[in-house]
């Protein structure tokens, strides 16, 4: 079929093989863009030409474009077009919005863009003042906020972001614990505990010069066989589970298992005030690089910092007061001005005071074959499948709810400067996204429609989600129905080291024990298909309401893989579908909507 015929083709005289006899995939070179034939490929006219399509290249690792290759279909996605902007921007001393790659997919259509920003009058945003040696910075809205949950509720891992990773090979674990050493002292925010700054008393991020850290590990190899597994499980979750003191760093939990000589378990926990979706890239890609550096002997060539989180945090604070922020929060007030008020979600049990931030997850696992399936349907409707996905959940949340209006929140990295890539911190930020669904219409037109929605907020995304719900407006809003009625976060984990250092590398499910949010998905997009959680909150949601939350999306995904032309109203119809039926009975309860504080309080948790 259409959507497993491979991107590009490349003729050899030989596969090369490793001695084994395996394919020796490091030694296969890479692939040429066939988007074009070398005849109808043409060459940049000018140095702004030039620029854009070299840097896209570098981005796509496809040398030999043309000015007239599209971006997203030699494989380009979100995050690839999140790091082509954000190089671009560096390039031109002059902000590349995301939104305009969407617009102006091609190098030609993109450099002309990027002319008329040259003669527009959009602000230029500061560069990010680097601080040698830095001890404190202040807390960005986000960290704040979270922050004041702890101090309110301490004790609770409701903050807790675990990951675990299974390591094959022969491990030598003094370099393993050498590597992460050298992980912390090049990241400060692995050296960050929050405390009064010791110039103004104020909550801050205190920085350590030093942090002396010895990775724990318990040796598994003494049980017997048939209970080393049950022993490894029971012992992640209980350090999954542990809270973390925000004032001490630091701010992460951290163990190696020994199952076998050549089979451990890296558990890695950090506190969500110093960590996000993309640090976890970044800690595998240093892990990797830096531990198998240790392993030859060879220098690991990784440059300094040129910038921290700290950094960053008082550029923000300085950016809250410009003009600029203030144009983006009109933005805001504007478009929920204009947009009619959903309805709230019903829930299985009262909202009740106190509650205990305890949460439950179902986890997804969608097949290599139906993921490039979607992605190919999205393609063909010039979406990515992050917006592909998002889409499907708007209309199942929808139909869920028996609301034409609806508002999803989604999580956005919010590195926007190209320095912030390899930095370890908690950047993200969260935007509400208001949509209407109208049943009649065809899945391809619906999707076109969430594009536009998503291209409009793309140029808005750094207001804080914190500022948006003390704002008057909002908070009115809020009554009775909360800002927004789920969460969806979705991350391209495909470019993550597929081994650390020479070792054999598998994600484990570890599970996050608290829940920050009511209901929300969170999908990462990997080499054998997508992976993630239906997550809810376990005051309100019985278990098995959470296990229809995650079939029906299931169900809905092959609805659109099988019937990629159908109409909304045909895509949710209930018929054959049981979890279909037992959340129309949720609906059709009546228990009680979230208050405007549950509202003010909400706030996404972020995915691995």
């Amino acid at each position: 079929p259409q959507y497993m015929l491979p991107q590009h083709v490349v003729l050899l005289d030989a596969i090369p093989l490793l001695p084994n006899g395996k394919v020796d995939r490091k030694a296969l070179p890479k692939p040429s863009a066939t988007h074009q034939d070398a005849a109808e490929r043409l060459a940049p006219r000018n140095e702004r030409e030039r620029i854009v399509l070299q840097t896209m290249e570098r981005v796509l690792n496809l040398p030999g474009l043309g000015i007239r290759d599209d971006f997203f279909s030699l494989g380009g996605h979100s995050l690839l077009a999140a790091r082509l902007t954000t190089l671009l921007s560096r390039e031109f001393e002059r902000t590349v919005p995301l939104r305009l790659l969407f617009e102006a997919p091609t190098a030609e259509r993109l450099a002309a863009a990027i002319e008329g920003l040259d003669g527009s009058n959009a602000p230029r945003s500061a560069p990010i003042a680097h601080v040698a040696d830095r001890r404190s910075a202040p807390l960005t809205p986000m960290q704040e906020r979270i922050r004041f949950v702890e101090e309110l509720h301490p004790g609770r891992p409701t903050y807790n972001a675990p990951s675990a990773h299974r390591l094959g090979g022969p491990l030598d674990v003094q370099k393993f614990k050498a590597a992460l050493a050298m992980i912390i002292e090049r990241q400060p925010s692995l050296r960050t505990a929050v405390g009064p700054d010791p110039a103004t008393g104020e909550p801050a991020a205190l920085i350590a010069e030093k942090l002396a850290y010895e990775l724990p590990v318990f040796d598994l190899g003494a049980l017997p066989e048939d209970q080393r597994e049950a022993e490894l499980v029971e012992r992640m979750h209980a350090l999954a589970a542990r809270p973390i003191d925000i004032h001490r760093a630091p701010l992460f939990h951290a163990a190696l298992f020994r199952i076998a000589e050549d089979d451990h378990a890296f558990v890695f926990v950090p506190h969500h005030l110093i960590w996000d979706g993309w640090s976890f890239d970044v800690l595998q890609s240093e892990l990797s690089t830096i531990y198998g550096a240790l392993v030859r002997g060879e220098p690991h060539g990784l440059p300094e910092l040129a910038v921290t989180h700290g950094d960053y945090a008082d550029w923000y604070a300085k950016w809250l007061t410009e003009p600029e922020f203030e144009s983006q929060l009109r933005y805001w007030k504007d478009r929920f001005a204009n947009s009619p008020t959903p309805k709230a979600p019903r829930t299985d049990m009262p909202r009740k005071a106190g509650m205990s931030g305890q949460g439950g997850a179902h986890w997804i696992n969608v097949d290599k074959a139906l993921t490039e399936r979607l992605r190919e349907i999205g393609q063909r409707n010039d979406v990515t499948l992050n917006m592909l996905t998002l889409g499907i959940y708007i209309v199942m949340m929808s139909s869920i709810i028996d609301s034409r209006a609806i508002v999803i929140a989604t999580p956005v990295r919010g590195r926007e400067a190209p320095e912030l890539e390899p930095v370890m911190g908690f950047f993200n930020n969260v935007l509400p996204l208001s949509f209407q669904v109208d049943p009649g219409l065809r899945f391809g037109e619906f999707m076109r429609y969430v594009k536009q929605e998503l291209i409009a907020v793309m140029s808005h995304q750094q207001i804080p989600f914190e500022r948006l719900v003390s704002e008057p407006e909002f908070a009115e809003r809020a009554q009775g129905v909360g800002l927004y009625q789920a969460l969806f976060s979705f991350q391209d984990a495909r470019e993550r080291p597929r081994d650390i250092g020479g070792l054999s590398h598998r994600q484990m499910h570890l599970p996050q024990r608290g829940a920050t949010d009511d209901l929300g998905i969170w999908l990462m997009d990997k080499p054998q298909g997508l992976e993630g959680a239906v997550v809810y909150n376990a005051d309100i949601y019985q278990r098995e309401t959470g296990a229809a939350f995650k079939e029906r999306y299931l169900e809905l995904l092959r609805k659109v893989a099988q019937q990629p032309d159908a109409t909304l109203a045909a895509l949710s119809a209930p018929e054959g579908s049981e979890s279909a039926v037992y959340l129309q009975r949720l609906a059709a309860g009546a228990a009680p909507a979230p208050s405007a504080a549950d509202a003010v309080a909400a706030r996404p948790a972020q995915a691995q």
